[in-house]
């Protein structure tokens, strides 16, 4: 009994293999043990046996080019697998630097560590106890007072015009003040009406040609839009000087005078923003000096370990401030490079609203001394200055 079994096995075997590849192909599944020897003994309709050896047949004049397909198959399969796979990461790696990218961005340093250095500063400059809290946590330094968003400080001890200045400058590289619309004009009148001044030294310079020849202080505008003059004021005498009158029928007007005459004057800042952390707190932004010795790259590279960068300047205002911070007869980097007069570049990517190069004869990249208000360039590979790092102060 066996025997048979075993010679009709053997006669339908290529049959039983072809019907085992068939149905692999068509359902995806491999047939049993049991199955097989089930097909080895079912008997085969005469029209079935005579396709399946054709079939088979076929298998045996073409089975290389039918194992090849099948190899190219799976290697296909196996490409289209990886490549995904590829993709997908690809995809994910990118994600994540545009992610950091952003990161870098909004914290302005793209630089690691922080440095533990230590320096010396000049004697601290902390914010009065007695400033008045604006709206947004503005704020004033120096014992100034709080009015329209300005910073004002009463100095009632009479000085000449230049000794004003001077004493303004002392006073946190503040100005003398300035008026640019009948508001302000009316604030400064209420400020000091009970203070028993009878006329103050404004920051406003004349040169004898009329109101629209008059400029406020360090190129912080012109009485072209608004002025309060006096009626014959500025006249075409020698007196380039201006003040304000706080008594009598014109009170509240602007006068011309000799700027060798002694009067009381107020002094001027901007209102900043709050920040107890800041020794030196200038419009929203927090100064630094360090009075250690780098290269203009290297102190770059110090300011932004620390969320800073290399100080800009973009007015004559924020220029006196920062000369003010500096001791006298330093050399001091700014973040400045340039390669002609009309040509500047800030380290901070900040636009050049204002420039005051003299002299780039010996280098690109500029610096300031204190006994001066100008900047100057230096070599940018062998020239290593003090410097000030300068950081925007966010409103909490």
């Amino acid at each position: 009994m066996f025997n048979k079994f075993l010679k009709r096995f053997t006669a339908h075997f290529s049959i039983s293999t072809i019907c085992v590849i068939c149905i692999t192909l068509f359902t995806g599944v491999t047939p049993h043990l049991n199955e097989l020897i089930f097909l080895s003994i079912l008997p085969i309709p005469p029209v079935i046996k005579m396709m399946l050896g054709k079939l088979n047949r076929f298998l045996q004049l073409h089975w290389m080019v039918i194992l090849l397909g099948i190899i190219f198959e799976i290697l296909f399969t196996i490409g289209v697998v990886r490549l995904t796979y590829f993709l997908t990461k690809q995809a994910s790696v990118e994600s994540n630097k545009i992610t950091s990218s952003a990161i870098q961005t909004s914290t302005v340093s793209t630089f690691s560590g922080i440095s533990t250095k230590s320096h010396t500063s000049p004697t601290p400059r902390l914010l009065s106890t007695s400033s008045t809290l604006a709206s947004g946590n503005r704020t004033c330094t120096d014992g100034f007072t709080h009015i329209n968003n300005k910073c004002w400080k009463l100095v009632t001890g009479p000085k000449s015009r230049a000794d004003a200045d001077k004493t303004c400058y002392d006073l946190g590289g503040s100005t003398l003040f300035s008026i640019r619309n009948d508001q302000e004009n009316q604030a400064l009148m209420e400020f000091v009406k009970d203070q028993k001044v009878e006329n103050l030294w404004a920051g406003l310079i004349c040169d004898r040609h009329g109101p629209a020849w008059c400029t406020w202080d360090l190129q912080s505008g012109t009485t072209a839009v608004y002025n309060n003059f006096a009626d014959g004021w500025p006249s075409n005498e020698d007196k380039i000087c201006n003040y304000f009158m706080t008594n009598g029928t014109q009170a509240g007007k602007w006068a011309s005078a000799s700027c060798t005459e002694t009067m009381s004057f107020v002094c001027e800042l901007p209102a900043t923003i709050y920040d107890n952390t800041c020794e030196y707190n200038y419009d929203n932004y927090c100064y630094t000096p360090y009075f250690e010795l780098k290269l203009s790259s290297e102190a770059q590279t110090f300011c932004a370990s620390s969320g800073s960068n290399l100080v800009s300047i973009h007015s004559a205002n924020e220029n006196r401030f920062v000369y003010n911070i500096i001791p006298p007869g330093t050399e001091t980097s700014i973040g400045g490079v340039a390669y002609s007069d009309d040509s500047l570049l800030w380290y901070d990517g900040t636009p050049p609203l204002f420039t005051n190069m003299i002299q780039l004869e010996n280098g690109n990249c500029l610096f300031l001394y204190n006994d001066y208000v100008h900047w100057f360039g230096n070599n940018c590979l062998t020239t290593k200055c003090h410097f000030v790092c300068k950081r925007r102060i966010s409103e909490k």
